[in-house]
């Protein structure tokens, strides 16, 4: 984490954002994510950084001028595409302020969204993700405690998730599970086993409800995970084609997915995901249980993701059978 202060004196003669709207709503930034680290640095122009796509009460999804996603929240995760933030008024949460499509400009070390809203940058954190690296003997240790993992899992589950599924996810992860069994969970070929991940991942790609699709979810949970420990044990990592992502899903999830298989992620993620390297599996169920409460099938999709993951990467790498489990495990729950 680092610590970025800056001081503007603005002069009567500035053109500053907000002045003069005796209705303007002052946030003040607490974290400003290492992928938008670059607003912190005061620019004496208006600077259009892009504009609001979603509104929610407590955050905003910014599609920027780069074609990125940026997230405005008064929530307290962090993340590399985050701005978080609390309010110097009042106001506690967007309602009523902004609303779709509203312009989003950098002026010296503010940020204004449309006409009433306005962000103060000069005494932000900026958040960078930082991974342990994982051990064989933690996945041994976590390969233990797979049938307590599986029934964290089943406790958390919603109603439209991958584990409780409705007409429009219907054996999507039974689908998945069964495909990556019957290629050879120790087919030698590390490049054909990684194509085969995303040639099965990219048939749950736009598929469930939600606001991001709960196979978009899952994609994620998945990749992050298993790139982090193909990464840290130098075998190649699961890539979708982005091009035929981005025809499948819409925008946002896209953007999701992008950031996912990058190891681009929020702190809640980070934190399982280094829960493996810092051999606790029970930080990683309890995690996953705070993760669950994430929108309606979200959280809980993405943590599918994760633990299925970690359990194809073990049963091929260090010769467990948890997959046959998970598919016991599946067929319980139907």
């Amino acid at each position: 984490m680092t610590r970025m202060n800056h001081q503007s004196n603005t002069s009567s003669e500035d053109i500053s954002i907000g002045e003069g709207n005796d209705d303007m709503v002052d946030f003040e930034c607490e974290y400003v994510g290492d992928l938008y680290k670059h607003i912190l640095k005061s620019s004496a122009e208006k600077n259009p950084l892009g504009k609001v796509i979603s509104s929610f009460p407590s955050s905003l999804n910014i599609k920027t001028s780069r074609n990125e996603l940026l997230v405005i929240s008064l929530n307290k995760i962090q993340s590399p595409i985050t701005i978080n933030m609390t309010s110097q008024c009042s106001n506690t949460n967007f309602a009523g302020l902004v609303e779709y499509g509203y312009d989003v400009n950098r002026f010296r070390d503010r940020i204004s969204i449309g006409e009433r809203m306005v962000l103060h940058t000069a005494n932000s954190n900026v958040f960078k993700n930082c991974f342990v690296r994982p051990t064989y003997t933690g996945l041994n240790e976590f390969s233990d405690a797979a049938e307590k993992i599986l029934c964290s899992l089943r406790e958390s589950r919603r109603s439209g998730c991958l584990l409780e599924p409705e007409i429009t996810n219907q054996g999507l992860l039974d689908q998945f599970i069964a495909e990556i069994s019957e290629y050879g969970i120790r087919n030698k070929d590390n490049n054909g086993f990684v194509r085969k991940l995303s040639h099965s991942l990219m048939k749950m790609c736009g598929r469930g409800p939600g606001f991001t699709p709960s196979g978009d979810d899952f994609i994620c949970g998945f990749s992050s995970l298993f790139n982090w420990l193909s990464q840290s044990h130098k075998r190649p990592p699961v890539l979708l084609p982005i091009k035929r992502v981005c025809d499948l899903t819409t925008w946002i999830s896209f953007q999701f997915i992008e950031y996912y298989q990058n190891l681009i992620v929020d702190e809640q993620i980070q934190g399982l995901i280094n829960s493996i390297g810092e051999r606790r599996p029970d930080r990683f169920m309890s995690l996953l249980t705070t993760l669950s409460r994430r929108g309606h099938t979200s959280g809980i999709d993405i943590g599918t993701g994760l633990t299925i993951a970690l359990f194809i990467y073990s049963d091929r790498f260090i010769g467990t059978e948890l997959l046959p489990k998970v598919q016991s495990f599946l067929e319980k729950g139907n």
